[in-house]
This record gives C-alpha cells, structure tokens and sequence, in this order.
C-alpha cells in the first residue's frame, strides 16, 4: 500500500472523529462530493457549503463511525483507497437503516487533491 497523502489522512482521521470543521478544512471551495452504492447514486455535494451540511447530517446519524484504508495507490493527482467501514446507526434514517443497527462493509473512494486540497471525492460501497 502506498502513503496516504497527508491532507487525505487528516480527512479520514477527522471522518472517523466526527469533525466536520476539521473535514471541512481538507476540502477546496469548490470540493465535488459523490456517494454510489449499488451503482445508484445516493448524496451528491458540489461546494464546501452543500458537503458541510451533508457532513453535519452524518455525523449526527451514527453513534460511531470508522473509515480504515486498507489498500491505497497514487497517482498524479488521484488516490484510489480500498475501505472496511464499521458504523453504528445513532437514529432511524430514511433509508431503512434502524438506531441501534450495527453496518459493516467494504468500499472503495477515489480523492482528487488540487491545491493541497481535496477536490474531489467518490465513495462506491
């Protein structure tokens, strides 16, 4: 596995924090933020603005949350990470996912850095 870039290690370590002004603070103005799961894409963010109220939102709805990278390559601008994701639902969500349940699975993300700062983010579960 190669090095995370450090701003990407900063995101993940505040992710898993529930640190949003710390996230928020790894991200350009303009940061692009997609969600798929099941080839469907489920959250869309195309400003700081727009990802931070998404992040708040999250970081409300489980008790717990862990992002671990368990595979990782860079290139150029891009890394592409492998992730185990554990979680614990804090509140009933729209998506059926019940307070209480615990959810654990396997991702990928592909983060674009420009700047020093992440631009782009794309999370497929």
């Amino acid at each position: 596995m190669s090095p995370l870039p450090a701003v990407i290690e900063t995101y993940i370590a505040a992710y898993n924090r529930k640190d949003v002004p710390a996230m928020i603070a790894c991200l350009s103005d303009d940061v692009v933020f997609r969600n798929i799961s099941g080839g469907v894409v489920t959250a869309e963010a195309s400003n700081k603005t727009a990802f931070a109220e998404m992040a708040e939102f999250g970081a409300t709805a489980f008790e717990t949350r862990s992002q671990m990278v368990t595979n990782a390559i860079t290139v150029a601008d891009t890394t592409l990470t492998e992730v185990d994701y554990a979680a614990v639902v804090a509140i009933d969500l729209p998506n059926g996912w019940k307070a209480g349940q615990r959810l654990s699975f396997t991702g990928a993300s592909a983060f674009r850095i420009r700047d020093g700062k992440i631009a782009s983010i794309v999370d497929e579960s």
